[in-house]
């Protein structure tokens, strides 16, 4: 990335930090999401932001509520929705909260002022009696929420909080959740063709949160060696190439696009997209050492630099028919960092974030 198109991401972030765009204004319960794409980004773009945004951190902080007497915690999405007694808070908004405040290096915070019990709490009352996970409780806080689906992306985000609050070890994840069936549910999330997914199709988003999770409980062992190298063959198959010298892509592909070259898909026969790198990336170099060798990094850096990258605003976005966006933004930037090595990419976190969690 040159320095030009640095400046240019900067300022496209920063922006949005500044004025929300129209489209965005209607998310105010995503609010923690917003920010932590904005964060994330000007960290790996090599921005101090807590040197440059201190000032926010006691109104992200402010986002931090209690329940039932004491008995759970966790974050908000938005301050609007601190409603009486009523329980609104969720994993994905405590999950964002946190990793917020890891990239503004508030470890004291995180480790001494934060109730883990009661905010593991929250983790424990949304694990199912399979062992995956929804995302919130009812407005009661007695019960799991009756309209809220299951998935492995909510299996990351409860393991992921408890990482972030310390936990480490089987008997420390233990404490709060039944780690044997959650890992028993996420490897029953296998797909006949290697990956993870659900109802038996893989996927590359619930691929980076399965071996995410089993990354971060110290798991991923228990994947079989032969579905490791199955997995392994589908990821490095998602990177789109209109060359004959990618000897694993797959042929006929009809959705190609000439434009995708280089970039990664979620799902077979399907056209690339910017998020897709970060996700596909991020779960070859966690089953492999030598993770270099299933995928073109020159072609992605010049799919993500020379078609999704806006080299007018700044910013990424899906693919090269959208408008940047930040979650596509943060995703971008966030893949180019993976590949030098910067990134903690079951965190999504610089690597020196990700690290002082555990001085």
């Amino acid at each position: 990335m040159t320095e030009k198109a640095r400046n240019k991401h900067l300022k496209f972030v920063e922006r949005h930090l500044q004025v929300l765009p129209a489209h965005h204004q209607g998310h105010d319960v995503n609010k923690m999401a917003i920010l932590f794409y904005s964060f994330q980004s000007l960290s790996c773009l090599g921005v101090d932001v807590r040197e440059q945004y201190a000032d926010n951190i006691p109104w992200i902080k402010s986002h931090y509520v209690t329940f039932r007497d004491g008995e759970i915690a966790g974050f908000v999405g938005s301050l609007n929705m601190k409603i009486g007694k009523l329980v609104t808070v969720n994993l994905s908004n405590t999950l964002f909260s946190l990793l917020i405040l890891t990239l503004f290096r508030e470890y004291r915070y995180i480790h001494e002022e934060i109730d883990h019990q009661l905010l593991g709490n929250l983790v424990k009352k949304c694990q199912l009696p399979n062992g995956s996970f929804k995302s919130c409780l009812d407005y009661s806080g007695k019960a799991v929420s009756p309209v809220d689906g299951e998935d492995l992306r909510y299996c990351y985000m409860a393991v992921a909080i408890l990482y972030l609050l310390g936990c480490r070890t089987t008997e420390e994840f233990n404490k709060y959740i039944n780690v044997e069936l959650l890992e028993t549910y996420i490897l029953d999330q296998r797909c006949p063709e290697g990956a993870f997914g659900q109802y038996g199709e893989a996927h590359a988003g619930y691929t980076s949160c399965a071996l995410s999770a089993l990354s971060l409980l110290g798991s991923i062992q228990k994947i079989p060696k032969s579905y490791i190298d199955k997995t392994l063959l589908w990821l490095s198959n998602r990177q789109v190439s209109s060359e004959s010298v990618m000897k694993k892509q797959e042929d006929n592909n009809p959705f190609f696009d000439s434009d995708d070259h280089g970039g990664f898909q979620g799902r077979p026969n399907k056209f690339a997209d910017t998020c897709y790198a970060l996700w596909c990336l991020n779960s070859i170099q966690l089953l492999t050492p030598e993770w270099e060798l299933y995928y073109d990094r020159e072609a992605v850096e010049k799919y993500l630099i020379d078609v999704t990258q806006n080299n007018v605003i700044g910013g990424f976005s899906k693919n090269d028919a959208d408008d940047p966006d930040l979650y596509h933004t943060c995703l971008g930037i966030s893949s180019l960092t993976l590949m030098r090595s910067h990134l903690n990419g079951a965190l999504c976190l610089p690597k020196e974030m990700a690290e002082g969690l555990l001085a």
